[in-house]
């Protein structure tokens, strides 16, 4: 019986201590409101300070926690917006000083591989070791001197004042494409490379079948390319899952810093992982996503950083890029309106059944 009265005298002390908690609440609502108006309404200017007591509806109302944090906050969430001071990463969704971050992002998709010349290629030669082509080869220094020629561009023809860093799928394609590109830069402007499973192609399965790969891809089309999962392997939605986690910690080192000083990011994968990527990014569904093709072998395509405005606290880093015109040219199928970074609400959404 003596324990029973302790809990309940414990629970009583805690309840009125809530209780004075939300009547400081309510007294710091008052006096914004009196001061400035009502919650989410625009700063005002008044000619007297109105000090008549609040109506006995509103004295009534306990504020909710986050009322009371869009009082100290002026919380854009209020009128539908995206507020990257709450974002769940807690220590800002943007950097604190905005020079940090990259100054663009490369997505390049491998060079001309032999399973893409010849499908009987993936019969006999694991996916993970399928090389290039000599023509991809000479793709992949191509695409290497293109991004030289981006960089030292917006330089002024300055080549030692910037640096790339490059994110790689393990795949051999990937790997000799990464040897291309960077063939055509001095060592002072590679800052370094990380190899990221995660920006392998998807996975068809392992030796496959010619004629059963044609049947699995005639199934898909019934049943959906993007959920359709092959046996042994991957569904678009599997890679989706992997390529998430990769931004997430992508974004982190970008927040943190690892890649200030004109760097710019380049990322060299697969086709399908890339436009995932993509989707990803710009929060593409997934009707958007089957509307886009693959990038071309070895074709870079440009997310370059927006010019840095006041309002940038409390955008997301990912807000902070936009496709250049040449490489939603590139991207047959992709819109303008599909790569907005405003983080505006999106207008209703129209899903066909149409199959890719």
């Amino acid at each position: 019986m003596q324990d029973l009265k302790s809990l309940v005298n414990a629970q009583a002390d805690l309840l009125y201590s809530q209780k004075d908690t939300i009547d400081q609440l309510q007294e710091t609502i008052k006096a914004h409101e009196r001061r400035l108006g009502p919650l989410g309404s625009a700063p005002m200017v008044r000619a007297s300070v109105d000090y008549s007591p609040p109506s006995p509806r509103a004295a009534q109302a306990p504020p909710s926690p986050f009322a009371a944090q869009a009082v100290a906050y002026g919380d854009r969430r209020l009128t539908g917006l995206y507020d990257a001071r709450f974002h769940s990463t807690h220590n800002l969704a943007t950097p604190p000083d905005l020079r940090i971050l990259p100054e663009r992002i490369v997505l390049v998709r491998h060079a001309e591989s032999e399973g893409n010349v010849n499908n009987q290629a993936y019969t006999y030669i694991p996916d993970s070791q399928v090389p290039l082509t000599a023509r991809g080869h000479m793709q992949a220094r191509e695409a290497g001197k293109f991004i030289k020629d981006v960089c030292t561009e917006a330089h002024d023809r300055d080549e030692d004042s910037w640096r790339l860093f490059f994110y790689i799928s393990p795949y051999k394609r990937s790997l000799q494409t990464y040897e291309g590109i960077c063939s055509q830069f001095p060592s002072q402007n590679l800052l370094g490379v990380q190899e990221e499973v995660q920006l392998r192609e998807q996975d068809f399965g392992n030796f496959q079948d010619l004629q059963g790969k044609q049947r699995e891809k005639a199934e898909r089309l019934r049943f959906g390319r993007f959920f359709y999962r092959f046996p042994n392997g991957e569904s678009g939605a599997d890679v989706y899952d992997r390529i998430t986690i990769f931004e997430d910690h992508m974004v982190r080192d970008i927040n943190a810093g690892r890649f200030a000083e004109n760097t710019s990011l380049v990322l060299v994968s697969h086709g399908l992982a890339l436009r995932v990527f993509l989707m990803r990014w710009f929060h593409w569904t997934v009707d958007e996503f089957l509307s886009v093709y693959n990038p071309g072998n070895a074709e870079p395509i440009i997310l370059e950083r927006v010019p840095i405005t006041p309002d940038a606290s409390w955008r997301h880093t990912k807000s902070m890029y936009r496709l250049t015109p040449d490489s939603m040219e590139r991207l047959r199928g992709c819109t303008e309106e599909m790569c907005s970074t405003d983080h505006l609400p999106r207008p209703g959404l129209k899903v066909s059944t149409r199959l890719m």
